[in-house]
């Protein structure tokens, strides 16, 4: 069986990936991490739980789920990219939060962008 796209393509309904789900992010620092999530970036929290029984867990509505275990020596990711509404707003958030910027606020791949980093150093894209 086949399903056709908006613009004619067709694609065979056989097992395939359809999009992210969530990303699961482990941090040194739960606190601090949801503070920047949260009280910076605007996340909201879907639900609090144990991850395997034993961490604690941050569910939130935007896909990113939160738990204690630490970044370790190696990237766990390049980059984390959201889509926002009112970057610029967001911008001046994040001045007054004393949040690293890896890149000030510009045109990007995905329209305006800016570049922070979070509580344990990894790149987040922000863009509208």
């Amino acid at each position: 069986m086949h399903l056709e796209t908006v613009d004619g393509s067709t694609h065979a309904r056989s097992p395939r990936t359809l999009g992210l789900a969530h990303l699961l992010l482990q941090t040194s620092d739960i606190e601090r991490a949801e503070r920047f999530y949260v009280g910076v970036l605007g996340f909201t929290v879907r639900k609090r739980e144990r991850f395997d029984g034993t961490r604690p867990l941050i569910v939130t509505h935007q896909g990113l789920g939160i738990t204690d275990g630490g970044p370790g020596d190696g990237l766990q990711v390049d980059h984390i990219a959201f889509r926002v509404h009112d970057v610029r707003g967001l911008a001046a958030r994040i001045r007054g939060a004393d949040v690293p910027i890896l890149e000030e606020l510009g045109p990007g791949a995905y329209g305006l962008t800016i570049y922070v980093a979070d509580p344990d150093g990894n790149t987040i894209e922000l863009f509208e």
